[in-house]
């Protein structure tokens, strides 16, 4: 199942509904990048605030990922850099209530990156920028944006790195799906679930597996990068 897909013409994030035989309860996963279009979060941000309940992830959020990565592609002069924005949704506006398993975003002003986020801005910009440049002008392009299910993204050489940001994030996130499976599976309700696309094949394989959910065919497509 390809949960994001690139191809000539840009970046694309699928939209995917998974239904449980036995109950009425949908969960709707809505992997993303953070960084692209400003009208691809709007996007994402419209089909929340069509939901009951949302679960997402505020790690990173506003995503201080994100901006280094814009940062950096407007410094190197990348092309469609200009066009591009981190990820910033403010779920608190759309009238839903959320879940966020890997912290509180009430605890800090949720329209700034906390003190953390911008020690990642100051590490990752001048990296990413060295990185983009000698790769040239089309860098973006040759980015490995693809994700399937059957997936195992690393996003760091270190393993422990990938343990901390990843692997135990990713059993967050799972035990939370189970936790509304268990609660609220009586219920007619549509759950969205917007994370990090490369988070997205452990859930897939925790909802298709030990709970019994499938996914519904025809799912929709967003685009957040334009090549």
């Amino acid at each position: 199942m390809q949960l994001t897909e690139v191809s000539m013409l840009g970046v694309r994030t699928s939209v995917i509904t998974f239904r449980h035989p036995g109950t009425p309860l949908r969960f709707t996963l809505i992997p993303t990048i953070h960084f692209g279009r400003a009208d691809y979060y709007r996007r994402i941000a419209r089909r929340v605030a069509a939901c009951a309940m949302v679960v997402a992830e505020t790690y990173d959020g506003p995503s201080s990922t994100g901006l280094a990565y814009v940062t950096a592609m407007r410094l190197s002069l990348q092309r469609r850099a200009g066009e591009l924005v981190h990820q910033d949704i403010d779920y608190r506006s759309l009238g839903v209530p959320a879940v966020f398993p890997d912290g509180d975003p009430l605890a800090v002003r949720r329209d700034r990156i906390p003190a953390t986020g911008w020690a990642d801005v100051v590490m990752m910009v001048p990296y990413l920028t060295v990185t983009m440049t000698v790769g040239g002008r089309d860098w973006l392009l040759r980015r490995n944006f693809e994700i399937s299910d059957d997936s195992e993204p690393r996003a760091f050489r270190a393993g422990w790195l990938n343990r901390m940001f990843l692997h135990d994030r990713d059993e967050m996130l799972v035990a939370e799906l189970e936790r509304v499976h268990a609660e609220r599976g009586a219920d007619p309700i549509e759950v969205a679930v917007v994370w990090g696309a490369a988070h997205m094949p452990a859930v897939v394989r925790a909802l298709a597996g030990r709970l019994g959910y499938r996914p519904v065919s025809g799912g929709d497509w967003l685009t957040a990068i334009d090549f």
